[in-house]
């Protein structure tokens, strides 16, 4: 059940809100008749005020509406009152021409209007009774109101859809989850919603090359799928409907859309929950391929890593068993590639590993910029003990960038507290031979060791 109090603050036009916090408290208090008199009126008085926004956009079927309105306020009172009723006969019509409601919601608000002119005229029923309106249909009214009119802009469906991808596209762009949500999601009317997650999820899923784009279909499909996963996250099964509604279109595109599509939103769930398990079999076989450098690829490298880098969800290591294989037997700088794709605790294993099968200096330098640091902060104690004694032990590990990286290292493992300070001294110690490397780290931390002269033994006098 909706919650009124709730949605009535969130009347969308400050001018309105009162008429609505009125009706709100007659259905409170107990007026059936005042809540729907009162209801009817908000709606009118939204709409129109909707109407005169479009208008001033150059919305060419509101200015009819407007220039009517505009007249009835020139007009003496006696000429007005005609007009505005006028007016209030079409208004319905006008507001589902212009897509601020759809034709379930003009039905709604039609028994609305009727039930006002029947509580504000009661000459309307038989023998001159009065209509008693339940407080049920009160509240319905009322929250048929809310929903499909009073706490929405003035925004159209067809509009909103493509404000939205002229948004995405646009070179500007940057991904904020809050004002997405609030302006895409949130604020618009559930059929235009709707539309929006289907667009969202057409071009994240198929990354169609629309000849309207301003930017590159892969770079739009990115926009996209975090514009997906953020909806996902206001309505899970909406994304979920709208992605699984895509699925037969992705089984029979190319190999390499399929691909894409897998490592840009395997680890959606509504993605992963709409994949039949034959296309499941088929990921399964291209993925056992990516290890091998001499086969050859479907896509770009940085597209493989990002599915190779999926092998740190358990379920999809589940569902596509080659992942985990695959993803083992890639050379140190493919591996590297892949954890800086996605870090993230399941690849803290593999960087010892990588540490000691490095072969030059700039392969350390690529190796701790794009593995180790984004990894830090998931590292233990013992994990940080096993990648410093590796880094300590390969001497290919000792670059020109490697101790700014060790300094970094530091500060991205404070979350292991005081304790992590012992690691770093045992490390440290073992570089006191070396001055300029122990004094760089040294002060780059601020941890010091107590450095311990040898002493000899005085030979007894005889």
């Amino acid at each position: 059940m909706l919650d009124l109090d709730d949605r009535v603050n969130r009347v969308h036009n400050p001018d309105v809100r009162p008429l609505v916090q009125e009706a709100y408290r007659c259905y409170s208090s107990g007026s059936a008749r005042g809540a729907i008199v009162l209801a009817w009126t908000a709606v009118c008085a939204d709409l129109i005020t909707k109407a005169q926004t479009l208008k001033e956009d150059g919305e060419a079927a509101a200015a009819t509406l407007v220039a009517e309105v505009e007249k009835a306020q020139e007009s003496k009172e006696e000429d007005a009152i005609p007009i505005m009723l006028g007016v209030e006969r079409t208004l319905l019509d006008t507001a589902e021409a212009l897509e601020l409601i759809d034709h379930t919601q003009k039905k709604q608000l039609e028994r609305l209007r009727d039930d006002r002119n029947m509580c504000a005229h009661p000459s309307l029923r038989p023998l001159g009774e009065l209509y008693e309106p339940t407080m049920e249909y009160a509240r319905a009214h009322l929250a048929a109101a809310l929903e499909a009119v009073l706490i929405h802009p003035p925004s159209q469906g067809r509009k909103v859809v493509k404000s939205f991808t002229l948004h995405v596209a646009d070179p500007a762009y940057a991904f904020n989850t809050t004002y997405l949500a609030y302006t895409f999601f949130d604020r618009v009317r559930p059929s235009a919603r709707a539309k929006v997650v289907e667009i969202s999820a057409k071009f994240a899923v198929l990354a169609i090359d629309d000849p309207e784009l301003t930017i590159a279909p892969e770079l739009f499909a990115d926009r996209m799928a975090d514009c997906l996963r953020c909806f996902a996250e206001r309505d899970a099964a909406l994304a979920k409907a709208a992605v699984a509604n895509l699925m037969t279109r992705l089984e029979n595109s190319q190999p390499a859309v399929q691909l894409r599509a897998l490592g840009r939103l395997g680890d959606l769930p509504a993605f992963w929950a709409s994949v039949a398990a034959p296309v499941r079999a088929l990921f399964n076989t291209h993925i056992g391929a990516m290890s091998d450098d001499k086969s050859p690829s479907l896509m770009g490298g940085q597209d493989n890593a990002k599915v190779l880098a999926l092998v740190r969800h358990p379920e999809i290591r589940e569902g596509l068993p080659a992942l985990a294989s695959a993803f083992e037997a890639l050379s140190t700088s493919r591996m590297t590639r892949v954890i800086a794709a996605s870090p993230d605790p399941y690849f803290v294993p593999f960087l010892p590993d990588l540490l000691s099968q490095v072969a030059s200096f700039d392969a350390g330098e690529f190796v701790a910029a794009n593995a180790v640091l984004p990894c830090a902060a998931f590292l233990s104690l013992d994990e940080l003990r096993a990648v410093l004694r590796k880094w300590q032990d390969n001497d290919q590990c000792w670059g020109r960038a490697m101790p700014s990286h060790l300094i970094d290292l530091y500060r991205l493992t404070a979350h292991l507290g005081p304790e992590r300070d012992a690691v770093w001294r045992t490390f440290l110690t073992e570089l006191l031979p070396f001055e300029d490397l122990y004094g760089t780290i040294s002060t780059g931390i601020g941890l010091t060791v107590d450095i311990v002269e040898p002493t000899t033994e005085q030979k007894p006098t005889e």
